[in-house]
């Protein structure tokens, strides 16, 4: 007997796109939705490096990984790559994400009409952040620490 997954394990994808969907709100979004409806137009406020991988992390929060758009790898550990994306993007605010081309490359379009070629795995691998929550938990002292304290 073979095991099927039930419709209930499989991950949604969007018709449109091929890309995971998430719900945000009320409304399910793939990951090229949720960017040009939550992140564009919000300025790239660093990059940072984990390893070999190149993340964009915009103003609100949000990180891309930098992919490279003919091999998909990201190459954070490779100083021309970096210094590519960083003279691109840096301080500036993305204002569009489209996918183009037959591979659907992803395509980041900047103020002043510059824009930045990734591979589709930046938007496979992109994830909402979760919200922060926090807590302050309440703590009565029991009568046996008030004596002893």
């Amino acid at each position: 007997m073979t095991s099927r997954k039930t419709p209930a394990s499989v991950t949604p994808t969007c018709p449109e796109h091929g890309l995971c969907v998430w719900q945000e709100g009320d409304e399910r979004l793939c990951a090229l939705e949720y960017l040009n409806r939550f992140v564009a137009p919000r300025r790239v406020e660093q990059l940072v490096r984990r390893g070999r991988h190149l993340f964009l992390v915009f103003d609100s929060g949000e990180k891309l990984e930098c992919c490279c758009e003919h091999c998909g790898e990201s190459h954070g550990d490779d100083p021309g790559f970096t210094e590519d994306i960083k003279e691109i993007s840096l301080g500036r605010r993305a204002l569009r994400f489209r996918l183009e081309g037959d591979g659907g490359h992803l395509v980041v379009w900047f103020a002043r009409g510059d824009h930045l070629h990734l591979h589709r795995n930046s938007l496979l691998r992109f994830r909402p952040p979760r919200p922060r929550r926090s807590i302050r938990p309440t703590h009565t002292p029991t009568e046996e620490k008030e004596k002893t304290g």
